[in-house]
């Protein structure tokens, strides 16, 4: 059922990963086509804000920061898995994999060299101020209109 909270928390992680998208852009090689990388990451942000923070916005204002910590693992752990799956199959359609289980584990080892690779100062800044602003709008529109 759509809630205030949900919608909020929805928007405010989409352009918090929006944000975080056209900062890694910088990072990546030249020559990538990368018109879908702010739109994946805003579609994981929204995804996030409406099926796990908008839910857990009206648990009490103790719960905020701990929502905010949670989701921010959520959303770096979605985003992350959801650029390392695309690779797997890139690299799956080209032949680089003996059988399915070695495809399987490889989503987790590119998703950790992207972490490693493409997390900056700045990157970590947005998304911890960005996922704690989202917590707390979601607290208060679910005190105020949930």
């Amino acid at each position: 059922m759509p809630t205030a909270a949900k919608l909020l928390s929805a928007l405010i992680l989409a352009a918090v990963g929006w944000m975080c998208g056209e900062l890694v852009k910088p990072l990546m090689p030249e020559g990538r086509d990368l018109s879908y990388l702010s739109p994946t990451t805003a579609a994981v942000g929204f995804f996030v804000g409406w099926f796990y923070l908008g839910p857990r916005a009206d648990r009490g204002l103790g719960t905020t920061g701990a929502n905010a910590g949670t989701t921010l693992f959520v959303q770096v752990f979605m985003t992350l898995f959801t650029f390392a799956f695309a690779k797997m199959i890139g690299n799956s359609l080209r032949k680089r994999y003996d059988g399915p289980i070695e495809a399987l584990q490889d989503i987790f080892i590119i998703g950790f060299e992207m972490a490693i690779e493409y997390t900056t100062a700045e990157i970590a800044a947005v998304a911890i101020l960005g996922v704690f602003i989202a917590s707390s709008s979601a607290f208060y529109a679910a005190r105020k209109w949930g």
